[in-house]
């Protein structure tokens, strides 16, 4: 049975075109670089609607299609079949409160993972099936050099899309060198020989509950999907390894744009003639890095490259908006 991934998907993947602007694609044969800013609103570059869609996202991304079905039987257990229907929604927020905690935002990785997850659903129209890669003989601990984990078919070449395995990566910095550097780095730390040998002989998802995916759903085979997940076996073999990239990172550069822009379309432009002339930049420090790593070679690189002009109030943003308040350093 041929899985139609894309039928999987709850998200809805129109956000793209609402919210983003699409400055670049260049694919060269195992690497390919996508370049993205948000929409900008007047003369100002900023991320409220971004972050303001990417809240709807929430109840997809931290919770399984197990839990809630399990939500909801324990709601209307509680509040009647009517009554418990509604509050699901409410109720599902609320838990995403738990899974995100009371973290300073400008460490939390978990805002840019929500980013990635809804790129790669999205655009690569792949789906995630868990949040990282656990062992079978911790089924606490989590192998490095996993920001969701995605099945799906990926185009290898043009027009040829074969099965995969995506692993994501993502960085909020400073800098571009220093998140590329960052990526790569997380990424060597999967394929070194200590933690190649645990993944080589553990499941990749330890439990039907664990899985993104609806177990009543009558598009999906759940033996090739354990199987596609379990390495040794036929399945498994038969995919490629894709690693979904997203780096997010400062420039100065906007500012100056929206010092210099007089309308909504002047700063677009600006903004597009910036992604377009950094494009080789990016390429040329993505591919120095390839050269690097033997272990890159061997698979396929998608990266999604966003710069802001300040990526604290992103981070700070959906802090706010998932909490519904700033905020407040702990005291020492």
């Amino acid at each position: 049975m041929k899985i139609d991934w894309e039928k999987t998907i709850k998200i809805d993947s129109s956000w793209v075109d609402r919210q983003l602007m699409s400055h670049f694609k260049n694919k060269d044969f195992k690497i390919t670089v996508r370049g993205y800013t948000p929409k900008v609103t007047g003369i100002t570059f900023k991320p409220d609607d971004l972050i303001d869609e990417l809240s709807y996202f929430l109840k997809d991304y931290v919770h399984s299609e197990s839990s809630k079905k399990t939500e909801l039987k324990s709601l209307k257990a509680k509040f009647g079949e009517e009554s418990g229907s509604k509050r699901l929604d409410e109720s599902l927020k609320d838990k995403a409160l738990v899974f995100f905690g009371d973290k300073n935002p400008q460490t939390d990785g978990k805002y840019g993972e929500l980013l990635l997850f809804a790129l790669v659903e999205s655009i690569l129209k792949c789906k995630m099936v868990a949040h990282k890669i656990k062992s079978l003989s911790n089924s606490v601990d989590q192998v490095k050099g996993g920001d969701g984990i995605f099945l799906g078919y990926y185009e290898t070449e043009d027009e040829n899309f074969t099965n995969a395995l995506l692993i994501g990566e993502s960085k909020i910095e400073q800098g571009f060198s220093s998140a590329v550097d960052n990526a790569f780095e997380s990424l060597s730390r999967f394929y070194n020989s200590e933690v190649q040998s645990e993944v080589n002989t553990m499941e990749f998802i330890v439990a039907n509950e664990n899985l993104f995916i609806d177990e009543d759903s009558t598009d999906i085979d759940f033996e090739e999907v354990f199987n596609r997940l379990t390495p040794g076996t036929d399945e498994f073999r038969d995919q490629v390894y894709v690693h979904p990239i997203l780096i997010m990172y400062n420039t100065d550069r906007i500012n100056t744009f929206e010092e210099r822009a007089t309308s909504k379309d002047k700063l677009e432009e600006l903004i597009k003639d910036f992604m377009v002339n950094e494009e080789k930049k990016f390429i040329e420090k993505i591919k120095a890095k390839v050269d690097e790593s033997d272990a890159m070679k061997k698979c396929f690189l998608d990266f999604f490259i966003f710069p802001f002009n300040n990526i604290d109030s992103f981070r700070d943003g959906m802090y706010y908006k998932i909490h519904k308040a700033p905020y407040r350093k702990k005291s020492e």
